[in-house]
């Protein structure tokens, strides 16, 4: 009992020193790059995929996506500002498509149906359940914690060596940076592996020309997702769908050849068909449950 009113009296000491910090310690953007494994196929939970995301913190919000995704958009972005060829840009798509903006106010994912992004307002509170459990993990002293969200459960280990309270992902709320964090069936898992200050720039979430998010409450996008599940629908005629009037519905290849369009719409399907079937483990299953 007096070591559970110690930790008590620890942590209330530690957010007032929180709170009493000089806004100028991290008035600098910061980055923190965390290797994020994942298996995208549930039925194949042994085949993972590793890749580098970023957490940048600013001073009145903080984003988390790709980070190869974040270099490729800032260097399209670049080129469209400068009126240069896209060409050259050889980085490739991240693995990793959805991205997350978190503030005091607001807290959005971004996450995509076939190739149509949609603003995915998100209110859950995180109920997380502090333990006494300690250890060091690259470099900080951490402390364990346990969540449940998106119909998985999580276990976290934060550090208040860094008095951030945020994490990849929607993850935060921690008194103290999130250093390690997965799933317990171990599909899903984020090790901070980096942390430098950034050049000042005021964000990562660069909206694409014809490909401008759609607001949605997490009821309907679930709904919106569902309706694809069952009827999807290849890019070309996805895109046609978002920006009625742009396309002509005519396509020609590298030889001028008119290509037909009704073939082409049947193999993008398939394709469609064939990448809802093999990325279907996501982080939030709840979010992406069939209906």
């Amino acid at each position: 009992m007096t070591h559970l009113i110690s930790q008590i009296n620890a942590y209330k000491i530690f957010l007032i020193t929180l709170m009493m910090l000089p806004a100028a310690i991290y008035s600098q953007s910061r980055r923190f790059i965390y290797s994020y494994s994942f298996a995208p196929d549930s039925a194949k939970t042994d085949s993972m995929i590793t890749e580098y995301t970023r957490l940048d913190v600013f001073q009145d919000h903080s984003e988390f996506l790709s980070d190869v995704g974040a270099k490729k958009d800032s260097a399209i972005s670049s080129a469209v500002r400068n009126r240069q060829s896209q060409a050259d840009i050889k980085l490739p798509d991240g693995k990793y498509a959805n991205k997350t903006f978190k503030s005091k106010e607001l807290i959005y994912t971004l996450e995509y149906i076939g190739i149509q992004p949609f603003k995915v307002i998100r209110n859950q509170k995180l109920n997380w359940k502090l333990l006494g459990e300690r250890k060091k993990i690259q470099g900080y002293d951490c402390q364990k914690a346990l969540l449940h969200y998106g119909g998985r459960k999580w276990e976290a280990w934060f550090t208040a060596d860094i008095p951030l309270q945020d994490g990849p992902y929607v993850f935060n709320g921690l008194p103290g940076l999130i250093v390690q964090m997965r799933d317990t069936e171990n599909q899903h898992s984020f090790l901070l592996v980096e942390n430098f200050k950034v050049p000042d720039i005021k964000t990562n979430l660069i909206n694409k020309p014809y490909f401008v998010p759609v607001e949605v409450s997490e009821a309907q996008f679930n709904k919106k997702w569902n309706e694809y599940r069952k009827n999807p629908v290849g890019a070309t005629e996805q895109f046609m769908m978002m920006n009625p009037g742009l396309l002509s519905g005519e396509s020609f290849d590298t030889n001028g050849n008119k290509i037909d369009m009704s073939q082409k719409k049947r193999e993008e399907k398939e394709y469609a068909t064939r990448q809802l079937y093999h990325n279907n483990n996501f982080i939030d299953l709840i979010l992406y449950q069939n209906k």
